[in-house]
């Protein structure tokens, strides 16, 4: 049977504020069903019958530690770089001045440049500029305003090119503008210290490196090269009396620290590897004169294999030594040599008049001829010419083929350069008069535009000690004067010791002599009346 239909709901509708019967649920209170109500699904073992299995944990790995980073190492503190070889004039005008400057000389940032310190200011300057060149000028001065900018214009017009430090009383802007349109450098207001001017002036000239460099290379081996490199920087630091930096590149085999009787503790091959570049060649350059400056070979030998950005950097260093710098390159053919001949402001090219130097000069000069840009052409340089059983090219011939007229022509004198070297002499100090040493003074002057000025000074800067004094207990006899030898005219001079004074004969000896040379006479005398008188009786008693 079906039901009839009914009119009424299957439920009481919710009301229309409460859809969803929140209120109903609020009203309700919960029931909390325990669980010893419940009954374990399965009965738990028996601890005494059965063992336990419980679930094996997962093994959880501890947690990897990172590794912590390396500590960054500390920079080292930056250094000013010192002054280059550079002309200092320093004037002051006040007392307090010149102690300022006086401890400004003593830094030893400034120990490769020349200071001159006078009295006299603005005025002194100006008139030093008219007789020497100078390259910086640091001017204490009690002067304002337009007496300041006049005696200024009087300095900048005799020193157009100098750097100009001024250490003045007064602070104001407008002066500050006018120095600055007149090409002053820096303007410095007391009170300061002589480290902050020491600083100032290093960062003036940290990129400066205007030392004139000239690269002496051999076309081949053995035709002195390094021997007249030598004597090139000898006669530039000591007849021109012009700071010179001698630099023997030879790692293999160069001996300059022997020919100047010098022992270094430092060499070219150090300071190239050093961190402190800058410090290790202060420490290994060692001075055979008071002019002359040198940074020797290693005493071991070593290869030549050169890192080219340490070489540049090495050869920036060492132009900031000295006004002149000789590079005595090894006879090789490494990048780095290739790149000293191309950077270098002249270039001398040391050949023998034979086919091998000749073949070797003409690769080398095509080759700086092509990538050179210095106005300066090569110069060739002939030495041993006139050497013994040897073929020789003609000189005419030899400057023909090299399209280049030598600059010099040394003629083979063994004795003369052996004699030098055996003394750890140079050619003029081993005989001044001798034409090699005229040619090397002549290619000095022709290299640096100065000429010969001055006798050279003595080898030892450092004073000699003072001998003890000494009693005189035997008296010595007193010789007879020995005659002076007179040196040769052959090209050197004789270095034996004069020959011994020869000794008159007494009168007793002299009538000795004379009376057997007498009874010798006599006897030869008679035995010949002998064998005369006694032929003709032979004869007689024949004929009978």
């Amino acid at each position: 049977m079906v039901p009839e239909p009914s009119d009424e709901a299957p439920f009481e509708p919710p009301p229309v504020d409460d859809i969803f019967g929140l209120a109903e649920c609020e009203d309700e209170e919960p029931v909390f069903v325990t669980e010893a109500a419940d009954e374990a699904p399965f009965d738990p073992p028996e601890f005494e019958d059965e063992p336990v299995f419980t679930a094996p944990s997962a093994h959880v790995e501890p947690p990897m530690e990172q590794p912590k980073p390396p500590p960054k190492p500390e920079r080292p503190p930056t250094r000013d770089r010192p002054l280059p070889a550079i002309s200092i004039y320093a004037s002051w005008d006040r007392p307090e001045t010149e102690a300022l400057l006086r401890e400004l000389a003593a830094d030893p940032r400034l120990a490769r440049a020349a200071c001159e310190i006078a009295r006299g200011g603005l005025d002194a300057a100006a008139a030093r500029a008219q007789t020497a060149a100078i390259d910086l000028f640091v001017l204490g001065t009690t002067l304002d305003g337009a007496a300041m900018l006049s005696a200024l214009d009087r300095l900048r017009s005799a020193a157009p090119k100098a750097c100009i430090v001024i250490l003045g009383a007064v602070n104001d802007i407008a002066l500050l503008r006018d120095l600055a349109a007149r090409g002053v450098s820096d303007y410095i207001v007391p009170p300061a210290k002589a480290a902050d001017v020491a600083r100032s002036l290093c960062s003036l000239f940290a990129d400066v490196d205007g030392a004139k460099t000239i690269a002496v290379i051999g076309a081949r081996g053995g035709v002195g090269a390094s021997t007249i490199a030598r004597n090139v920087a000898w006669s530039i630091a000591e007849r021109q009396q012009q700071r010179t930096t001698l630099v023997d590149l030879d790692f293999s085999f160069g001996s300059a620290a022997t020919s100047f009787r010098q022992d270094p503790k430092l060499s070219a091959s150090d300071v190239i590897e050093a961190t402190d570049a800058e410090e290790a060649l202060t420490n290994a350059l060692i001075h055979p004169t008071p002019k002359l400056q040198l940074l020797s070979a290693p005493t071991k030998t070593a290869t030549l294999e050169i890192d080219h950005a340490k070489f540049d950097t090495l050869i920036s260093n060492v132009r900031r030594t000295a006004s002149f710098v000789v590079l005595d390159l090894p006879h090789a053919w490494e990048p780095w040599i290739r790149t000293a001949l191309r950077e270098a402001d002249e270039v001398i090219l040391v050949a023998c008049p034979d086919l091998a130097s000749l073949r070797n000069a003409d690769n080398i000069l095509k080759l700086l001829r092509s990538e050179r840009d210095k106005p300066s052409a090569p110069m060739v340089v002939v030495s041993m010419s006139g050497l013994p059983k040897r073929p020789e090219i003609p000189m005419k011939d030899f400057a023909e083929a090299l399209r280049v007229k030598p600059e010099a022509t040394f003629v083979f004198e063994p004795e003369l350069f052996a004699a030098a070297e055996a003394d750890g002499q140079m050619i003029y100090e081993a005989m001044p008069d001798a034409k090699a040493a005229l040619q090397l003074d002549l290619l000095a002057s022709v290299l640096t535009g100065h000429e010969p000025m001055a006798r050279p000074a003595p080898r030892s800067v450092e004073a000699p000690q003072s001998l003890p004094s000494l009693e005189l207990v035997t008296p010595i006899p007193a010789e007879r004067p020995r005659r002076k030898q007179r040196p040769t005219r052959t090209g050197f001079v004789a270095l034996q010791e004069p020959p011994p004074s020869m000794k008159r004969s007494s009168g007793l000896v002299r009538t000795l002599a004379a009376v057997a040379t007498l009874v010798a006479v006599s006897v030869w005398y008679v035995g010949q009346h002998q064998e005369t008188v006694s032929t003709p009786e032979a004869a007689g008693a024949f004929s009978a």
